[in-house]
Parts: C-alpha cells; sequence; structure tokens
C-alpha cells in the first residue's frame, strides 16, 4: 500500500493512510479499482509517523510540494493523531494542508475534533453526496462495520462538520459526485450546501 502518491499536479501529494471507512458507497473508486495513478492504495497497514515521513520523501522534492492532501481509500479522520502530529513538518517549507473527508471525524471519535483538526489543516472539502438522508442512506451505505448505527446518524453528523467548518478552517468546499445524482438532486445539493453557509461546491 502506497501511503503518498501523486495524482494530477507534480507539486500536490495524496496521503493515504487508512482503508477504514464509515461509508461503503455505490460508486467509489476503490470497488473496482486497487489505485490511482499507478500508486497501489487498498491493503497492508497504516503508517505510523515515521512511515509517513519515508514514503512522502520518496515521491518527490520535499520542498517543491506546494499542498498535501488527506485522502486515499479510507476516511482520513480515523487518523487524527497521525494528522495533528505531521502537521508541522508537512507545513516547514510552506506547503498548505488538506482534508478530503465524508465528516463523520465527531462520530467516529465520540467527541467535537474540529478545533484539533483546525490547528493541523487549512482546508476541508466535504463529500455531501446527496441532496437528503434517505438518498444518502442509499448511495453511501454508512456503518461502523458489524456494528451498524442509524444511518440518520451518518448524515447528521456529515450536515454539522459542514456547517460549522467555516468557524475553523481557512476554506471549505462540499461535493458530490455527479455521476450518482440527477441534475435535480446536484441542484438541491448544492443549494442545501448554500443554506449552510458553504459558498463553495464542486460535482466531481
Amino acid at each position: 500500500m502506497d501511503y503518498a502518491y501523486t495524482y494530477g499536479e507534480p507539486w500536490r501529494l495524496y496521503l493515504n493512510v487508512t482503508n477504514r471507512c464509515t461509508n461503503h458507497c455505490t460508486f467509489c473508486v476503490r470497488n473496482y479499482r486497487k489505485g490511482l495513478g499507478g500508486a497501489i492504495l487498498l491493503g497492508g497497514g497504516e503508517p505510523d509517523f515515521s512511515l509517513l515521513r519515508d514514503s512522502v520523501l520518496a515521491q518527490n522534492s520535499f520542498s517543491e510540494v506546494s499542498e498535501f492532501i488527506w485522502c486515499g481509500y479510507g476516511e482520513p479522520t480515523f487518523r487524527l493523531e497521525l494528522i495533528t502530529e505531521s502537521a508541522s513538518w508537512l507545513r516547514s517549507n510552506g506547503a498548505r494542508i488538506r482534508l478530503n473527508t465524508n465528516g463523520h471525524g465527531c462520530l467516529i471519535h465520540g467527541r467535537d475534533i474540529l478545533p484539533e483538526l483546525s490547528n493541523a489543516v487549512d482546508e476541508v472539502s466535504i463529500s455531501m453526496n446527496a441532496p437528503d438522508s434517505s438518498r444518502y442512506k442509499e448511495l453511501c451505505k454508512p456503518g461502523f462495520g458489524q456494528s451498524p448505527a442509524p444511518a440518520e446518524a451518518f448524515w447528521k453528523s456529515m450536515l454539522d462538520f459542514l456547517s460549522r467548518a467555516p468557524a475553523f478552517f481557512k476554506s471549505v468546499q462540499a461535493s458530490v459526485v455527479g455521476m450518482a445524482l440527477t441534475g435535480e438532486e446536484i441542484e438541491r445539493s448544492r443549494r442545501l450546501a448554500l443554506s449552510l453557509g458553504i459558498e463553495r461546491f464542486r460535482v466531481r
């Protein structure tokens, strides 16, 4: 499993540190592909800071990376401790840090993690993926492995994270997967994000 990889612009480095996820999305690329951009992103263990640092340094000239992105084939906030531990080193050459998340971090940890994240992350992109809870349940299939929780709890956790994020981060974006939704559903999702104070909306 590759812990750091490039995909697109060479000055961006993606950090893949877990395969664990609270969603099992019907449209997720991991359903049919083990990696992206030549990187293998499924399988293997989770890195500690030392392994992550070695993986980053093996990719590019560290000084040339201007953006690090926590993402990969799982939900990065499962690795909250690693995200916070790594922040000062990742920023040491002036790079910014972005988090791609499903917004379930507070539910995962059973507490409000936004203050901690705000010290370690500059920007967040939150996967809304649906205009309402029933469609979210259908598309994202949320749950904690063999111990399912009501899908509504995951939907509400994501919306809570999304609505409070602008108070903690320099930039906040909501996103949906275009191929999974109708045009009307995309527009409803956009309006919902706007009603929560989120002006940046991406159809990916």
